[in-house]
């Protein structure tokens, strides 16, 4: 028997050249999609956590709960109350690097961001790290009945205080 001739290949196609053109295009687009989401994650994360809305005004609670001597973490308000003989005062908790919270550091009697590691004095000025600025005091003062009562759209300078009693 004779074998029948077999039909000749079309003029430059190759075997398999549907399979590599398919595969190209899904190698392509998955770079794509790499790529894009490579790019909304760097730009979410240049974006500092930081919310500049409206003045905000929180009651803290009663003066008993904020002794002298230790600074007092107040978490609805982000605030650390400072309470001394000359009165009280109410520094920031957000960093100014990137916003993070920062926390009480007992061995300095300072404070630290947990993130980057800026570090503060008992003041919340600058001592190291990448933060640009010292923590903001903001305002803080008694409501008719004896609550401490914060207004965190209000700055003060580092040495106002607010008389208790």
């Amino acid at each position: 028997m004779a074998k029948e001739p077999q039909d000749p290949p079309e003029a430059g196609a190759e075997p398999g050249a549907d399979r590599r053109d398919f595969l190209w295009k899904v190698g392509c687009a998955a770079l794509g999609v790499a790529t894009l989401e490579a790019a909304g994650s760097t730009l979410r994360f240049a974006k500092a956590p930081v919310s500049y809305g409206p003045a905000q005004r929180r009651v803290l609670g009663e003066l008993a709960r904020f002794p002298p001597g230790e600074p007092v973490y107040v978490e609805d308000a982000g605030v650390f109350i400072l309470r001394d003989a000359k009165g009280m005062r109410a520094l920031s908790a957000t960093c100014t690097h990137l916003g993070c919270t920062v926390r009480s550091d007992r061995a300095s009697g300072g404070f630290i961001c947990p993130c980057h590691g800026s570090r503060y004095d008992a003041e919340g000025k600058v001592l190291a790290g990448p933060a640009p600025a010292s923590l903001h005091f903001v305002r803080v003062d008694q409501d008719r009945r004896g609550r401490l009562v914060v207004d965190l759209g209000a700055p003060v300078e580092a040495d106002h205080r607010t008389k208790v009693g």
